[in-house]
């Protein structure tokens, strides 16, 4: 049967050749799979998709070799995010809210945020801002993300899940009770069809009752159903997460923005008590964090405050992959290490006997490579120089460690820094970076 594969494998391979496709890509290092790892194993890349995983997988011999001494694993899966405003550094609000409704009519969040991210759109910056918006998400190991503008500011870097057509559909809603009858009437067409909503609900405060009555507003629109899940949702108890789960409603979890802003966090042990499968997300660089790996780093620091932690790395990891795939119903294709899934892989420097923990306690110092439906995009420069030439490449500065990023079109990193920080300097502001270095 193993020679049957490599056989059909050889066959796709000089096919791709005669075509004039890419040549295909072997990792070497640390295989990180849903449950084990893989200790010296090869992952085999054929164009966009996984075509071999294993420890005695027959190369092709035009391929591109690549010994990572790495831990291999999926790119993980943003189903949380607002691109747009995360060229903004850190807000730090001098106090708690009851609901996200408060600290959005506040003046200061109007002066620091809301008002200059208006007047750059205004100023015709919004693809300098998502491409900027991307590369923060990469730079933390994420290659499929969502809540960012349509093309054609879709730079073709990161994977716009709510932009892709080959995955169905994916709406992204913000502000659902707004939803006009229409609107409703698309979403459940969509969810008829196997599409997914990604919905902001029951955001404030767990004693804040006006929030945890958007759940039962909800319900009355029918829109508790499979195919759906909930954003945020911190004023939500446990008989909410019983009905999820009944409902197979799923959830996304964004600990350091709740905390942040309201000073508690979503009831997870009553999301996994209940089987709701639940996907860990930033939501935004002003009050979350940077990217999926330090929310993951952050995660896993407040899960020890507990006398019986609530999840292992192992767990955790799932929430940053294979859950959130599942929710979006792509768990056929992405979020796991498969043969025949897209190629969005993440390499990460070893630091611990457990792949596990390594995954989960990594800084973006720590990224060595990032692939995207099979293309290299991003890495350490000595591990970029294996796809391609030095002049082809473009340095990045992640706290102090040079990294390299590719781009196929004539876009250049520092020129969008340079138009963003010279148009933020106009509002007062200044450009948020790629990543907070040590926290």
């Amino acid at each position: 049967m193993l020679y049957h594969l490599h056989s059909i494998l050889l066959v796709i391979f000089l096919s791709n050749v005669i075509l004039g496709q890419n040549k295909p890509i072997a990792l070497i290092g640390r295989i990180l799979l849903t449950d084990h790892s893989i200790q010296n194993g090869t992952l085999l890349i054929i164009n966009e998709h996984i075509a071999a995983v294993g420890d005695r997988i027959t190369i092709p011999r035009e391929s591109i070799v690549v010994h990572t001494k790495g831990i291999i694993l999926p790119g993980l899966i943003d189903l949380h995010n607002h691109l747009m405003y995360n060229i903004f550094p850190r807000w730090k609000p001098n106090q708690e809210f009851g609901s996200r409704y408060d600290w959005q009519q506040k003046p200061i969040y109007q002066i620091l945020i809301q008002a200059p991210q208006k007047a750059l759109l205004q100023a015709g910056l919004e693809c300098q801002m998502q491409l900027y918006a991307e590369i923060k998400a990469i730079t933390q190991g994420a290659t499929s993300v969502i809540g960012g503008l349509r093309k054609p500011c879709n730079q073709g870097l990161a994977r716009n899940l709510d932009d892709d057509p080959t995955l169905g559909q994916i709406l992204y809603n913000v502000f659902p009770l707004q939803m006009t009858e229409k609107a409703v009437y698309e979403a459940k067409q969509a969810l008829s069809a196997n599409g997914t909503l990604l919905i902001h609900l029951a955001e404030g405060s767990p004693d804040d009752a006006p929030s945890a009555r958007e759940f039962i507003m909800l319900q009355s629109r029918d829109l508790l159903k499979p195919g759906v899940s909930i954003i945020h949702g911190v004023a939500l108890q446990d008989e909410h997460f019983r009905l999820m789960a009944n409902a197979s409603v799923g959830f996304v979890w964004s600990l350091r923005s709740n905390l942040e802003l309201y000073g508690y966090t979503a009831n997870i042990e009553a999301a996994l008590r209940n089987h709701v499968t639940v996907a860990i997300a930033p939501d935004w660089s002003p009050t979350g964090s940077d990217g999926l790996l330090s929310e993951l780093n952050y995660a896993a620091t407040w899960n020890t405050i507990f006398q019986r932690p609530l999840f292992d790395d192992q767990m955790l990891l799932a929430m940053a992959t294979v859950n959130p795939a599942k929710l979006i119903h792509q768990d056929q294709r992405l979020g796991a290490l498969k043969e025949g899934y897209l190629a969005d892989v993440l390499v990460l420097r070893e630091s611990n006997n457990d792949p596990f923990w390594t995954a989960t306690h990594s800084t973006p110092e720590d990224v060595m490579l990032v692939l995207i439906n099979g293309e290299s995009i991003y890495g350490d420069p000595k591990m970029m120089q294996n796809f391609f030439d030095t002049e082809q490449l473009e340095s990045l500065d992640i706290c102090g460690v040079e990294k390299s990023i590719h781009f196929n079109s004539q876009t250049s990193f520092h020129q969008t820094q340079k138009l963003l920080k010279n148009a933020l300097r106009r509002s007062s502001r200044t450009l948020a970076p790629l990543s907070e270095c040590g926290n």
